[in-house]
C-alpha cells in the first residue's frame, strides 16, 4: 500500500519506444509496471541497460521482460522507392530470408539515363547461441539503407562502363556480376554477396523494370528493338525459306531414286 506521500515510480522510456509499443499493442505502457514485449519468430531485439552500459540480444519467439535500467534499441530504416532515410521505425529485425525492393538511376558510357527498379533477396548469418554474433547483426543502424547504398553503388560503376547498346542486350548479367563478382577458378557469377560488418548476406537480385528516363533514349530503345524484331524476323523468313528449299531437294532426290530404283528393276525383269 502506498502511503499519502507517495506514488509509484515510473520505468524512464524514451518517447519513441512508447510509441512503437502503443502502435503495435493499441494500449500505451503503463511505465509504473513491467514492460514485456512478444518478439515475432525468427526476429531479434537489441535491448541495453543504461547503468551497466551493456547491450543483449534476445531472438524471437520469446516474451522479454525489461530491468528497471533497460530499453529497446529503436531502428530507423530507409522505406519507399527510391530508398529514403528514417522511414520505418521499429523494435525488431527480421532475420530473413527477405526481399528488398529499390529504384536507381544509371548512366551509361554514351550518358543514357536509365532508372532500374530492382529486388534483393538477402538474410543474416547468425549464431543465436553466440553473444558476439547476435550483436554483430546491430553493427549498422540502418542495414536496409546501407544495403542499398552499396548495391546502386556497384551497378552505377558498372552501367557507367558500357554504352547503352551494350548494356540493352546484355543488363541481366552486367548488374548480376557488378553485385556478386565472378569466381576466379571457375569464371561464373558467384551466389552471393556478403557484407562482412553485419553478416547480411545477399543471395539473388530480380531486375524488375528498365525505363530509359529521357525521350531521346527511348526513342532510341523503340528503334533498337524494332529493329531487332525485324532483324529477327528476316533471320526466321530466311531460315523457313531455305527449309522449304531443303525440303524440296529431297523430295526430288527421293523421287528421282524411285525412278531409278523402278528402271532397275523394269530392266531385271525383262532381262529374265
Amino acid at each position: 500500500m502506498l502511503k499519502h506521500y507517495e506514488e509509484l515510480a515510473q520505468i524512464s522510456l524514451p518517447k519513441s519506444v512508447v510509441d512503437i509499443l502503443t502502435k503495435e499493442t493499441g494500449i500505451k505502457p503503463d511505465l509504473t509496471r513491467t514492460i514485456s514485449y512478444k518478439i515475432p519468430y525468427n526476429s531479434a531485439v537489441q535491448v541495453y541497460d543504461y547503468r551497466e552500459k551493456t547491450s543483449r540480444v534476445v531472438f524471437g519467439p520469446d516474451l522479454i521482460i525489461l530491468n528497471p535500467d533497460e530499453s529497446f534499441t529503436v531502428h530507423n530504416l530507409s522505406g519507399g522507392k527510391p530508398k529514403k532515410p528514417n522511414q520505418i521505425e521499429c523494435l525488431t529485425i527480421g532475420l530473413g530470408p527477405d526481399f528488398t525492393s529499390d529504384k536507381i538511376e544509371v548512366e551509361t558510357s554514351d550518358h543514357a539515363r536509365l532508372c532500374i527498379q530492382l529486388s534483393y533477396n538477402w538474410h543474416f548469418k547468425v549464431d543465436k547461441e553466440n553473444q558476439e554474433s547476435g550483436e554483430k547483426i546491430f553493427a549498422i543502424k540502418d542495414f536496409i539503407g546501407n544495403l542499398c547504398s552499396i548495391m546502386a553503388a556497384r551497378i552505377r560503376a558498372a552501367v557507367a562502363c558500357q554504352n547503352f547498346d551494350e548494356f540493352h542486350k546484355n543488363f541481366a548479367k552486367i548488374m548480376r556480376t557488378s553485385i556478386f563478382g565472378v569466381d576466379s577458378v571457375t569464371k561464373k557469377i558467384k551466389d552471393q554477396y556478403v557484407i562482412e560488418k553485419n553478416n547480411m548476406i545477399v543471395t539473388n537480385v530480380d531486375i524488375q523494370n528498365v525505363v530509359p528516363i529521357d525521350s531521346k533514349t527511348r526513342s532510341s530503345l523503340k528503334e533498337s528493338v524494332s529493329l531487332a524484331i525485324e532483324i529477327t524476323t528476316k533471320k526466321q523468313e530466311e531460315q523457313a525459306k531455305i527449309e522449304s528449299e531443303n525440303a524440296k531437294q529431297n523430295a526430288r532426290s527421293e523421287l528421282e531414286n524411285v525412278k531409278i530404283e523402278n528402271q532397275l528393276l523394269s530392266e531385271s525383269k525383262r532381262k529374265d
